[in-house]
């Protein structure tokens, strides 16, 4: 498992290096308006995702080891298509009603369409292959999609010199093309059709397990990504593009629990020790929360005329915006831990109000600090948000392990664990299928 966290996260550094240094791309050649639009096409694509996912998410990792894969795969990919269609149609029609719903940019309505679609098959995809613990082959696919994007970007930028918001455009779609003809081809010797009997049933159990966890998905990604809408509409285009830059800094520094959390959900699907699971996810929590904070200090410490030489002067107000998100990124790191142990013991509803309690303090306190403080508002918002969110699941956690406050202080025990996982992954062992 351990082997599994350390690949995991060695792709993640890697793709968190390649996807810093397409922004500073970004910044430096296409200016923070563009960027701006660029956040914000991204942010629709990602409320598509939201309605795909709640038959092509986690409850695809969830089921897949109780389900043959082909019967997974079917609907996924029917309700994925046709609710791609609708969803992105119905998000155009928003702008019909008021300017302050209108999530698509002028112009990108097809482009919308076609990222959305080719991003959440990717996923739909994703989501098996995790299901069925191919940690490696998803940590190898993912990495082969943002060094595309990176290539495909500098390509735009300096061989064809185009310098639109479309260079990025071009190079993330054809990025995700790659990334699910790859997952897709990973996926075939597992899609062995078999008869189609209990559909309604396992429907049922999609969408009862699916509902809960795209609820708190929704109303979590509105957490991470409404303030930009309400920037957007008070502050202007350029400030989202500064803002989008400083969500993607404060946010590097979840590397660790990302990579943990990958693994951890796929492991805990798969075992059905409540103990062990409590045990894994406590460990997991105290290791995330203590590295987290440490790489946000190192950010913290950063100097202005460092984001300005590196961003661009559009970018002064980055460490401000950094330094107002930071108490909530490494509450928030934590969140992922005890979300992810909610989802494997199937109480996943519990997500679902916790992130609802996040979406109060986003919308009150965003509407309320934005419209005065600007982008540190925005922060400010998040921070309040984030951690909300994350006491919730922090006291039911704590009841429903009748866990004592000394639990929670990170033990000899558990760092001679981490050591001992660690120095065995330099024995040789046989490879495994995947």
């Amino acid at each position: 498992m351990f082997k599994k966290i350390l690949g995991t996260l060695g792709t993640r550094i890697i793709n968190a290096a390649l996807a810093f240094l397409a922004a500073i791309l970004n910044t430096q050649y296409l200016g923070a308006e563009n960027v701006g639009t660029i956040y914000l096409i991204i942010l629709a694509v990602t409320i598509i995702q939201l309605f795909n996912n709640f038959v092509g998410g986690g409850a695809l990792i969830y089921l897949t080891p109780r389900t043959p894969i082909y019967k997974l795969f079917v609907p996924a990919y029917a309700w994925t298509i046709g609710v791609t269609f609708i969803s992105t149609f119905f998000l155009h029609l928003l702008r019909h009603i008021s300017q302050n719903l209108n999530f698509i940019p002028d112009g990108s309505l097809y482009p919308i369409l076609f990222l959305a679609l080719i991003m959440s098959l990717a996923s739909v995809n994703y989501m098996l292959l995790l299901g069925k613990e191919k940690v490696k082959t998803y940590n190898i696919i993912n990495l082969l999609q943002v060094i595309t994007l990176f290539l495909v970007l500098l390509m735009f930028l300096f061989v064809f010199r185009i310098r639109t918001v479309m260079a990025y455009y071009w190079a993330i779609l054809g990025s995700f093309s790659l990334a699910f003809l790859l997952s897709l081809f990973a996926l075939l010797p597992d899609l062995k059709p078999v008869a189609m009997t209990g559909m309604k049933k396992l429907l049922g159990e999609i969408f009862r397990y699916g509902t809960y966890v795209q609820f708190a998905n929704i109303f979590q990604q509105l957490n991470y990504r409404l303030s930009l809408k309400f920037v957007d509409n008070f502050s202007g285009r350029a400030a989202v593009g500064v803002l989008s830059i400083g969500l993607t800094l404060a946010e590097g520094v979840w590397l660790i629990s990302r990579s943990i959390t990958m693994v951890q959900f796929s492991r805990l699907s798969n075992e059905m020790n409540f103990q062990y699971s409590v045990r894994l996810t406590l460990t997991f929590s105290k290791i995330t929360l203590l590295v987290t904070t440490l790489l946000m200090l190192i950010l913290l410490f950063i100097p202005t005329p460092a984001y300005i030489f590196v961003f661009g002067a559009q970018f002064r107000d980055l460490r401000m915006v950094v330094a107002s998100l930071s108490i909530g990124i490494v509450t928030l790191s934590v969140s992922m831990m005890l979300s992810t142990f909610f989802s494997a013991i199937n109480k996943p509803y519990h997500n679902t109000i916790s992130s609802a309690i996040g979406l109060v303090f986003t919308i009150g306190m965003g509407l309320y600090l934005i419209p005065r403080w600007g982008l540190i508002g925005a922060g400010v918002a998040a921070t309040c948000s984030y951690t909300c969110a994350t006491l919730y699941q922090f006291v039911v956690f704590t009841r429903m392990t009748k866990l004592t406050s000394r639990d929670f202080l990170l033990s000899r025990s558990e760092i001679k664990l981490l050591f001992t996982e660690l120095k065995k992954l330099s024995i040789k062992t046989p490879p495994s299928q995947d």
